[in-house]
């Protein structure tokens, strides 16, 4: 073997070679191949460009820590009625069409293949129509430009939390920290006990709340975890 090669194969393999399935797999290299990730990529920028434009424009008040604050605050509760209401949304059939969306769709599929990496992410085309709308609604409902800001640049910081959050507990990577550590067996709990609790990703707080984060060994397990529609299929 020449010394080249010897170099080659010593070296430690590039983020975009690394399969975050694979076994052993470090945070530092659950968090290289997260970079390269659409999503994350997406988001970040939008983040990136949010704090810009906030700290450009200035003006900083108590109520820009209020709107921080509130939004953290209200995100457990929020992240359960997206799971609820719109990634486990069942297709409705309406005369010759069946009303679906590309968000639940790929639910569905994540939940079918919830080792497939694919599916680890959130798919942008539905989350910025999410971003776009809260920033609309908010801003016509803001009393100046700042706090509108404000409340962007949260709910993109928010959104990165919940996008890493969800990428990793579905990576080879095991947690070491106790609240990590939580949230990780908690969604395996959503995925491979019962889909109908759990609901929560970063927080679990609405689950405590709502009744849906029960003692595993109170729930059966679910012949529908890999398979959301079931056997009721449209309705």
């Amino acid at each position: 073997m020449s010394a080249s090669s010897s170099t080659v194969a010593g070296q430690r393999p590039r983020a975009h070679a690394l399969d975050p399935r694979a076994p052993g797999l470090s945070l530092r290299q659950a968090l290289l191949i997260f970079t390269r990730a659409t999503s994350a990529r997406i988001i970040s920028g939008l983040l990136v460009i949010a704090l810009a434009v906030r700290i450009a424009v200035g003006g900083f008040s108590v109520w820009d820590l209020v709107v921080a604050a509130t939004i953290v605050a209200v995100h457990p509760f929020t992240e359960w009625v997206i799971h609820v209401g719109v990634l486990h949304w069942r297709p409705r059939r309406l005369g010759r069409f069946v009303l679906d969306t590309d968000l639940a769709h790929k639910h569905r599929l994540h939940h079918v293949s919830p080792h497939e990496p694919e599916y680890w992410y959130t798919p942008m085309r539905g989350a910025l129509i999410g971003f776009a709308i809260s920033a609309l609604i908010i801003w016509m409902v803001s009393p100046n430009v700042e706090l509108w800001l404000t409340f962007l640049a949260t709910i993109f910081a928010v959104g990165l939390v919940y996008e890493w959050t969800h990428y990793l507990c579905h990576t080879s990577y095991r947690p070491r920290g106790r609240l990590y550590r939580r949230l990780w067996r908690l969604h395996r709990l959503h995925h491979f006990k019962n889909e109908h609790y759990w609901m929560g990703v970063t927080m679990h707080l609405a689950d405590w709340v709502l009744g849906t984060l029960p003692s595993p060994r109170a729930v059966p397990t679910s012949p529908t975890c890999r398979d959301l529609l079931g056997r009721d299929g449209l309705r």
